[in-house]
C-alpha cells in the first residue's frame, strides 16, 4: 500500500498580531479566528480593510484565513502587503512563509522563515515550519535539525516531534520515527495525525498487530481523518483479520461513492472492488490530494543530438524485487542504438546482483533517494528524458510527485500499478486488450497503449533450482492434490476462502499450501479454517525463500488457486514459468483481469473462469481428474518456448514499436 506519512502539521497563527487603530475589532476578530469561525472572523478582517486598505493587522490576519483554507497565492499576497508595512515583524514573516509554502513556493517560503528566525532566534514555531519546507524540498537531514531546534525551545509541543517523525521514516529511519511519534502522542494523547503516522511506521517494522492498533485509535478520535480507514482495513487484511469485514468495506466505498471522502488509499482500493468506477473516484481522490500537478519547471528540452529516443524508467525496486525479476531483460534487449535506457532508482543500494545486472544494462544508472521530487524532475529534464515511465504508480515507496512536476513530454504508467492514476500528468498506460477491452477505456485517465499477447514482460534468465524438494521436506502430506497461492495475504478475502474451502470439502485428501506472510495471517488462516470446519492437517504455509528455490518448489504443487479481485500478478507468471497451471476468475478491473491476460498469453483460455460457481467447480474437475491437469501441465510445458508471455525479445521490440509511434504523434 502507498502509505502517506500525514500531514507536516504547521504552527499557526503566531504569538503576537499588530494591533493600531480598529483595535477592539481587529481583537474581536481573532477571537473569531480563533473560535473556527472563519466567516465572522473574515467579515471583521474585511470591514477593517474597507476602511483602512493598508491596516497591517488585518491584511495578515486576512491572509492566514485564506492559507488556512488552502487558498496560498491570495494568502502570500495579502501578508506580503503586511510585510511591507511592518518588514521586522517575525510573526508576519513566519505566516508570509506559511502562505508561500502553501502555493508551492517553497525556495521563498525558506527564506521568509529564515528571515523571522533572524529577528526572534528563539522562535519555535518558525524553526517547526522552516523544517516542514526543507523537508517539502527533501533536504530531511536539515529539516530534522530544525525541528530539534524547534524541540529544545519548546519541549511540550507535540508538532515539531510528529513532524520529525515523518522526516525520519522518510529516510527509513523508522525506529527514530516510532519514538518521536510515541513521544508526540504522549504530550497529545487525542493527536489523530501522530496515530496514523505511527500505524505507518509499525507496519514498515512488519508490527501489523500493533498497527491496526495505532490506526483504529487513530479512526476512534476521529473517524473521517484522511485515509486511516482505509490504511486500516488494508493493515488488517495484510494480517488476514476479517473482523468486520461486510461493513468495513461498504462504509469506505459509501463514503468514497456518495461524499467523495478521502477515506481509502488508492492502492488499497484493487483489493476491495474491481468497479471501475470506484477505482478511478479513488485514484482521482488520490492524486488530486497527495500529488497534484504542479507547474514550476521550465519547457522541456529538444531531443538528444545523436537522435535516439531517451527513455527514463523510475522505481525504487531496481534490486531483488518482483517488479525487476520481471523488467530485467528489456534493460538488456532494448535497441541501444535507437534507445538510450536511463534508470532513475529511489530505493535502497544493495548491490544485489539483480541491481548489478540492471546497472549494466541501462546506459546510466542515477541514483535519486535523496532528491526532491522537483529536483528529479529538474534532472530528468536537463538530461532530455522523453518519455518518463513511472514503474511504481502508486504503491509502496512510489514517487509520484516526480511526475506531478512533468519529468518528461510523455509519461506512462507501466507495470507497477494495475489501475488508473487518475492523474492528468499521466498520459498513458500500457495494457493489452484483455486486461482493457474497448468497453471499459472510458474509466481511465490514461490514453492506452495497447501491446499484443500480455501487457507483462517476464525475464527468460529467472533461474529454478535443479534440485526440487520433496513434499515432506517442505512439510506437505506425500499423498493428495495440493492446491496452492503464493499470493501476498491481504489478496486472500472471505469470499476467496470460502470457495477454496468448497474446493477442498470436495476433493478427499486435497490440501491448500499458502505464503507464510507474516505470523498473525498465519494464525488467523488458521483460526478461520477451523471456525468452518476444515481439519488442521489441510492447510499449510510456505515461508518465503530464494527466487530460484521458490520457483522450483512449484513443481510439488498441482494447481495455482488464483485470488480476486485483485488476481496474481508476479506470482502467476512465477507459477506458470515454473511449470504450474493457474486457475483464475476474471473480473471487471484491471487488477482482476491479470491472470485472464497471462493464461491466454500461454494459450490455457479454459483456465479463465467468469464465475465463482465455475472457478469452483473447474478447481474440483481438475482435482478428481489428474489426466486433465497432466495433459495441461505438459502443454504449459511446451508453451515455454514458445508461448509469447515468454518472448522477451518480440515483447521489447513491441514496447520499442510503441514508444517509437508516440515519438511521431
Amino acid at each position: 500500500m502507498s502509505t502517506p506519512k500525514g500531514k507536516r502539521t504547521r504552527q499557526g497563527i503566531g504569538s503576537k498580531v499588530s494591533f493600531q487603530k480598529d483595535d477592539h475589532l481587529l481583537s474581536r476578530g481573532l477571537e473569531f479566528h480563533k473560535a473556527g469561525d472563519v466567516g465572522q472572523a473574515a467579515g471583521i478582517y474585511a470591514d477593517i480593510l474597507s476602511r483602512n486598505p493598508k491596516h497591517p493587522g488585518a491584511l495578515h490576519l486576512l491572509g492566514v484565513l485564506f492559507y488556512q483554507s488552502g487558498t496560498g497565492t491570495r494568502a502570500a499576497n495579502l501578508i506580503s502587503q503586511a510585510v511591507e508595512l511592518e518588514p521586522d515583524n517575525p510573526v508576519f514573516l513566519m505566516n508570509l512563509g506559511n502562505a508561500l509554502q502553501c502555493d508551492g513556493q517553497l525556495i521563498r517560503a525558506e527564506e521568509s522563515f529564515r528571515r523571522a528566525l533572524a529577528l526572534r532566534p528563539d522562535f519555535a514555531e518558525a524553526f517547526n515550519n522552516l523544517g516542514t519546507t526543507l523537508a517539502g524540498q527533501f533536504r530531511l537531514n536539515e529539516a530534522i535539525d530544525c525541528f530539534g531546534q524547534a524541540i529544545s525551545i519548546s519541549p511540550s509541543n507535540p508538532e515539531p516531534y510528529n513532524n520529525r517523525g515523518n522526516a525520519y521514516q522518510t529516510l527509513k529511519r523508522v525506529d527514530a520515527a516510532l519514538l518521536d511519534f510515541q513521544e508526540a502522542l504522549r504530550l497529545r494523547p487525542d493527536y489523530t495525525d501522530a496515530y496514523s503516522n505511527l500505524g505507518y511506521a509499525l507496519v514498515e517494522l512488519s508490527r501489523l498487530d500493533d498497527a491496526v492498533d495505532s490506526f483504529e485509535c487513530a479512526t476512534r478520535i476521529d473517524r473521517d481523518f484522511e485515509y486511516v480507514r482505509g490504511a486500516l482495513h488494508h493493515t488488517k487484511m495484510r494480517i488476514c483479520d476479517w473482523s468486520n469485514y461486510v461493513a468495513e468495506i461498504n462504509s469506505l466505498l459509501q463514503d468514497l461513492i456518495q461524499k467523495g471522502a478521502r477515506c481509502v488509499p488508492a492502492f488499497a482500493i484493487l483489493s476491495i472492488s474491481d468497479s471501475l468506477s470506484i477505482q478511478r473516484r479513488a485514484a482521482e481522490i488520490w492524486a488530486s490530494d497527495k500529488h497534484p500537478s504542479q507547474d514550476s519547471l521550465c519547457p522541456t528540452r529538444d531531443r538528444h543530438p545523436d537522435g535516439r529516443i531517451r527513455i527514463g524508467y523510475y522505481s525504487a525496486d531496481f534490486y531483488e524485487h518482483a517488479t525487476a525479476y520481471l523488467i530485467a531483460e528489456i534493460f538488456e534487449l532494448h535497441d541501444k542504438t535507437r534507445f538510450e535506457v536511463i534508470a532513475f532508482h529511489f530505493g535502497p543500494l544493495t548491490g544485489d546482483q539483480m541491481q548489478r545486472r540492471i546497472q549494466l544494462a541501462v546506459d546510466s544508472f542515477h541514483d535519486v533517494s535523496h532528491q526532491s521530487d522537483y529536483g528529479v524532475a529538474q534532472l530528468s529534464r536537463d538530461l532530455g528524458i522523453d518519455i518518463a515511465i513511472d514503474l511504481k504508480g502508486f504503491t509502496q515507496n512510489q514517487r509520484s510527485g516526480i511526475f506531478a512536476n512533468r519529468a518528461a513530454p510523455v509519461q506512462i504508467n507501466f507495470l507497477g500499478y494495475p489501475g488508473t492514476m487518475g492523474a492528468d500528468y499521466i498520459d498513458y498506460i500500457i495494457a493489452d486488450v484483455e486486461l482493457i477491452p474497448e468497453e471499459s477505456r472510458s474509466y481511465y485517465t490514461e490514453d492506452i497503449i495497447y501491446l499484443p499477447g500480455s501487457y507483462q514482460p517476464n525475464d527468460r534468465q529467472r533461474a529454478i533450482s535443479a534440485d526440487t524438494p520433496t513434499r515432506s521436506q517442505l512439510g506437505l502430506p506425500d499423498q493428495g492434490f495440493v492446491y496452492c497461492c503464493f499470493n501476498n495475504n491481504f489478496k486472500i478475502n472471505p469470499d476467496v476462502f470460502d470457495a477454496w474451502l468448497e474446493i477442498l470439502n470436495s476433493v478427499p485428501g486435497s490440501v491448500i499450501w499458502l505464503l507464510e506472510d507474516n505470523p498473525s495471517a498465519t494464525r488467523n488462516l488458521r483460526r478461520e479454517a477451523h471456525s468452518r470446519g476444515l481439519a488442521m492437517d489441510r492447510i499449510f504455509f510456505a515461508q518465503r525463500a530464494p527466487l530460484a528455490d521458490h520457483l522450483a518448489r512449484h513443481r510439488v504443487a498441482d494447481l495455482f488457486l488464483d485470488t480476486w479481485p485483485y488476481n496474481a500478478h508476479t506470482t502467476a507468471s512465477d507459477a506458470l514459468w515454473a511449470g504450474l497451471p493457474v486457475l483464475t476468475l476474471r473480473g471487471e478491473s484491471f487488477a482482476a483481469r491479470v491472470g485472464a491476460s497471462l493464461l491466454r498469453a500461454v494459450d490455457l483460455p479454459e483456465l479463465i473462469m467468469e464465475t465463482r460457481e465455475n472457478y469452483v467447480k473447474k478447481a474440483i474437475d481438475l482435482g478428481r481428474n489428474p489426466a486433465l491437469l497432466t495433459a495441461l501441465k505438459e502443454r504449459l510445458r511446451l508453451s515455454r518456448t514458445t508461448a509469447s508471455l515468454f518472448d522477451s525479445v518480440s515483447y521489447t521490440r513491441n514496447l520499442e514499436a510503441a514508444y517509437l509511434e508516440l515519438m511521431e504523434e
